[in-house]
Formats: C-alpha cells, sequence, structure tokens
C-alpha cells in the first residue's frame, strides 16, 4: 500500500515511483501512471480555473474508461467531490440526484448527452459541463478541455476527513441517499483487506474490474490499484466473450465479479480452452454462488475463489470468505468472516445479541463508515446509531464466527448485483392509471439471482397487459428496477395497519429454497 493518508497523494507517489508502468489499459489504449498523474492536474487545475472549489460536487455521468480515472484523479487533486451517475437511471432520477447532489459540473459521456441536455439546468454555478468522447452544442469536448489547462499540480493539500466521493443508493422510502465517504474511509478499508494476506495486490497485478464506476466495488477496483501500483484493466460493458477472450491476452491475475458475470463466462462456447494460468483470484460479491457455478468455474479457471460481504455505507467489504473456506462445500453459503478491526454482531428487536445460530439484524461497526448521507440527517440517524450501521439485512453467526445472510429486513432484491428498492418501483407502479394497488418483490432468478417481480390490483376495466406496465415503469425507472414479470391479482395482502404482506407474497416463489434470498 502507498504510504499516504490522501489519495491525491497516492497519485502522486505512483507517478514518481512508476512513472512508465500501465495503470490502466481501457479499448487498447494505456494510460501510464506518470500520464494519469499529470493529466489528473490538468483536470484540477480546469475545476479549479472554472471557479469549482474545494468540497463542490462534480458529477460523472460515463460508463467506465481511462478518462473517468482521470476525472477522478483530478478530483482528487481540486479537492472537490466525485459525484457518480448511474448512467441506467432515467431522467427524472439522474435529475434529483444532481439537484439534491448541488453539482457544480457534470462530465458526460457523448452517448448521454440528449440525456445530459434535459438535467443540465438542475446544475449550480459554474455550470461546467464537458463531453467525453464526442461533441455536443453548448459544451466543451473533454481532451481538448483538459489539454487547455497545464499539467503543473495545484497541491492544495487537505484532510484525511475530507469527503472526495459521494455515490447515491436507492432509498427506502424511494428518494436515493448520498453515501459520502473520505480518504481516511478508504485507507482503513483498504487496510483491512490488505492484513488478509491472501488479499493483498501489488505492482506485478493485472486486475480486471467490470463494475461500473458508480458502484462501491466499481470505484473500490479503481482506487485499489492505483493504490496498489498494479495495471487496471476496465470495460464500458459486460461482454462474456471479450472478457474470456481479455482473460488469457492480458494474462489478468485477478478479477472481481458478480456471481452472474462468472456464470456468464463460463458459458461462452471454447472457454475451458482457454489459458487462465495468470489469473490467482477471482473474488465474487452481491449474492452467494451456487455449488454448481463454483464447481464448473474451478475446474475452468483453476484459481482461488473468494467472496465479499459489504455496502456502500462502509466503503466496502466488512466480512470475506476466504479462498480456504472455499475448500469447505459446508461453508459455501456462508458470507465469511468479520475483516480486521471491523466489527459485526447480530441483535434482536430488542438490542440483544443473538445467539448462534439465531436470526436477527446484522450490524457493523467500521473506521471505514461513512461520515453520514449528504443532506439528510435524519435517515443518517435512523442507519448510523451510537456507531453501529443497521444493515437492514438478516442474518445469523454460526458456531464457528461465520455470518450467514439470511433475509432482508428492509426487504431490498438484489438482481445481478444491482440494489433495488420495492418502495421506489411501487412508486413508479402507483402513477400508472390502469394500477390501482400494486406490490414489488423479488423472485429467484437462476442468471441473476433474484428477479423483480410485480403483484399487481387493476382498476376497473383496465386491461391486464404486462407488456405496457413494464414499459411505462421504464419511463420512470432504471431499466434494471422495473418488473420483469407481473402477476394480477384481487387484492394485494396486507395487515391491520395497512403494511404489505411482502413475506406473504413471497412464499410461493422461495418455497423449496434454503435461504429467503439468493
Amino acid at each position: 500500500m502507498a504510504m499516504a493518508e490522501l489519495f491525491s497523494d497516492v497519485l502522486r507517489l505512483q507517478g514518481r515511483a512508476r512513472p512508465h508502468a500501465v495503470a490502466c489499459r481501457f479499448e487498447g489504449a494505456d494510460l501510464t501512471f506518470g500520464e494519469l498523474d499529470r493529466r489528473a492536474s490538468q483536470v484540477a487545475l480546469g475545476l479549479v480555473a472554472a471557479g469549482c472549489r474545494p468540497g463542490a460536487r462534480v458529477a460523472v455521468l460515463s460508463k467506465n474508461s481511462a478518462a473517468y480515472v482521470e476525472i477522478l484523479g483530478g478530483t482528487l487533486k481540486s479537492g472537490t467531490v466525485l459525484l457518480a451517475l448511474n448512467w441506467r437511471l432515467a431522467e427524472p432520477e439522474l435529475a434529483y440526484i444532481l439537484e439534491h447532489g448541488e453539482a457544480v459540473a457534470l462530465f458526460v459521456e457523448a452517448e448521454f448527452a440528449p440525456l445530459a441536455a434535459q438535467i443540465r439546468d438542475k446544475l449550480r454555478g459554474p455550470a461546467l459541463v464537458v463531453i467525453i468522447g464526442g461533441e455536443a452544442a453548448g459544451a466543451r469536448t473533454y481532451a481538448d478541455w483538459r489539454d487547455a489547462q497545464i499539467p503543473e499540480d495545484p497541491r492544495l493539500g487537505g484532510d484525511p476527513h475530507d469527503v472526495f466521493v459521494q455515490m447515491y443508493t436507492s432509498g427506502t422510502t424511494g428518494l436515493p441517499k448520498g453515501v459520502q465517504l473520505t480518504h481516511a474511509n478508504y485507507t482503513t478499508c483498504f487496510d483491512a483487506m490488505a492484513r488478509l494476506e491472501w488479499n493483498v495486490a501489488g505492482p506485478d497485478d493485472v486486475l480486471f474490474a467490470p463494475a461500473p464506476f458508480f458502484h462501491v466495488n466499481g470505484l473500490n477496483a479503481v482506487l485499489r490499484s492505483i493504490d496498489a501500483g498494479a495495471r487496471l484493466l476496465t470495460a464500458d460493458q459486460f461482454r462474456p466473450p471479450q472478457i474470456v477472450e481479455m482473460f488469457e491476452r492480458e494474462r489478468v491475475t485477478r478479477a472481481a465479479m458478480a456471481p452472474a458475470m462468472i456464470q456468464m463466462c463460463l458459458e461462452v462456447p471454447g472457454v475451458e480452452t482457454r489459458d487462465f494460468s495468470a489469473i490467482r483470484l477471482i473474488t465474487y460479491g452481491g449474492s452467494p454462488i451456487s455449488e454448481t457455478v463454483l464447481k464448473r468455474a474451478r475446474e475452468v479457471f483453476r484459481c482461488d475463489f473468494a467472496q465479499g460481504y459489504g455496502m456502500t455505507e462502509a466503503t466496502g467489504p466488512v466480512a470475506m470468505l476466504s479462498p480456504e473456506d472455499h475448500r469447505d462445500d459446508s461453508k459455501l453459503l456462508a458470507c465469511g468472516r468479520p475483516l480486521p478491526g471491523v466489527e459485526v454482531k447480530v441483535v434482536r428487536p430488542d438490542g440483544g445479541l443473538c445467539a448462534p445460530r439465531e436470526v436477527g439484524e446484522v450490524l457493523a461497526r467500521t473506521p471505514s463508515l461513512t461520515p453520514g448521507y449528504w443532506r439528510d440527517p435524519d435517515a443518517t440517524a435512523r442507519t448510523i446509531v451510537d456507531g453501529w450501521l443497521h444493515t437492514g439485512d438478516a442474518g445469523y453467526f454460526d458456531e464457528d464466527g461465520y455470518l450467514y445472510i439470511h433475509d432482508r429486513v428492509k426487504e431490498m432484491i438484489v438482481s445481478g448485483g444491482e440494489n433495488v428498492y420495492p418502495a421506489e418501483v411501487e412508486n413508479a407502479l402507483a402513477k400508472d392509471p390502469d394500477i390501482a394497488d400494486a406490490a414489488v418483490i423479488g423472485v429467484p432468478d437462476d442468471k441473476w439471482g433474484e428477479a423483480v417481480k410485480a403483484v399487481v390490483v387493476l382498476r376497473s376495466g383496465a386491461a391486464a397487459d404486462e407488456a405496457a406496465i413494464i414499459a411505462r415503469v421504464r419511463q420512470h425507472l432504471a431499466g434494471y428496477k422495473a418488473p420483469k414479470s407481473i402477476d394480477f391479482i384481487d387484492a394485494i395482502p396486507r395487515n391491520a395497519a395497512g403494511k404489505i404482506l411482502r413475506r406473504e407474497l413471497r412464499q410461493p416463489y422461495w418455497a423449496g429454497q434454503s435461504r429467503a434470498v439468493s
């Protein structure tokens, strides 16, 4: 690990130590650590010249790219805060985040320029708009804007407790929450992971990270590769045939993928004949891996596997299932043990500690815990109590200290590694003129772990048109949040207080499953 308290200093250290080593390879083009250090300075000076002060939110609406890594470096060196936008969101969702986040600048990939034109009025001054990889009316192109700045490091300094990234998570009320993360959050998180000998990355590693950079897993991969002086390989989208070919060609040593991604790679014709001898470790998260997929993955990749369980509010993992644990099939449904320096406990509703195998809510306390949600003290106070993060996950510890996730207290759905809250989907369904009432649940899905299902009560005279309803939901929400299927019923089951009996709705679909989540 580079010895620095600020990630802006990590950029400088790596730029000096290995200026000609490749920091990021994207679509065949290389960005060296020296170039990254210089271009980060240029981006920083451009932001300062535009009037972006330290602490200002700088939004990025883009798929993964080397330019994204440069912009991250520029926000680090300018003391501004990277506001990582999910490019899969719908226009109303993005407009809310820009406005709530008080963004003053927007870097947007050319593909999303038309969408950006609809929301740029939500920017505060100086309302800088820069287009990545193309042109658009009323905006400068990224390369021209960057290269107009001199490559002089502004050296603005900062404090380890300064926030430098803000990522929005779906909210249980339907409104996203801005998770703020600091330099200290990341240095303590990476230190905890590095204390696991099998999890140490270094300059000789080639890291493949397909997770989008607006996700904590994606951004962590970027920062961790820079911190380790390793080469980062990324892709703008996950295309299994190209990814499998990249693994072999680039001699990837470490990868982080969702179980669904691993499964898709295994389905690529001829994958078993590829040379994956360089791969040492594949880490997955979001959901446990099935024994069937793991067995096949072991045969094909012939490497170690590890699982991470965590959340954005904790800067990533709080528990990990080690490669050694993966050799014991009885532990495959576990999330693992808490990371060094991280406390995890399972409690009853009254706050008392649960006994082994007694299900309760999972709480975590860690130095990498967010200082709070942006402009939402009430949500912060509800979620972080006496320094403990209430994860909303129901789980238990076994007698050996392994954590298992059993269900979700807050009823969140995890589909292909993406978090979906029923409340926000139900809010979108409520806008449909044909729907009188609706409930949303997660149901088992062989590929994605869970799929979003809506259970709908139609208004009198309305047609049971599943495709039309799903299409209308997509006008308000990202596609991955929209229901994949709809059941039509006469009445939504509710308790005396009017709360949806979601467990009752879920039960027929989860009958026979060993867990209430996938």
